[in-house]
């Protein structure tokens, strides 16, 4: 028997799935952008907010495996769809949300997307 889907965690999950990346050049290193990848509401929007603000505090990281992941992704996106490599930086973006909003799920949440939600 499979174990019950936790509501939040499925939150945070439909939240970073919500996200979209792509590649903006600049003057050095291209830099990995997150954006919603089409309109959300409710929770949903939230969390995919908070995601985005979690993908730039990775960004800022070094050595971390989300680091490392966003940095290979960013990488693969530069001449090919990248599925692989999205998908392997999703996981490790939902595990890393759910690590910071665990202990109170919707507090968590609304503090990470509130730069958004203004």
């Amino acid at each position: 028997m499979s174990d019950p889907i936790d509501y939040w965690k499925d939150v945070v999950r439909r939240g970073v799935l919500a996200v979209g990346y792509s590649l903006q050049r600049t003057i050095g290193e291209p830099i990995l952008a997150a954006e919603l990848a089409q309109p959300q509401e409710g929770l949903k929007l939230r969390a995919a907010y908070a995601a985005i603000e979690m993908h730039k505090l990775a960004s800022a990281e070094t050595g971390t495996a989300l680091h490392v992941a966003q940095r290979r992704l960013a990488a693969a996106l530069a001449s090919s769809p990248a599925a692989a490599e999205l998908a392997a930086y999703q996981g490790l973006l939902i595990e890393r949300l759910w690590v910071e909003v665990a202990v109170d799920p919707a507090q968590g949440l609304e503090r990470l997307a509130y730069p958004h939600e203004e």
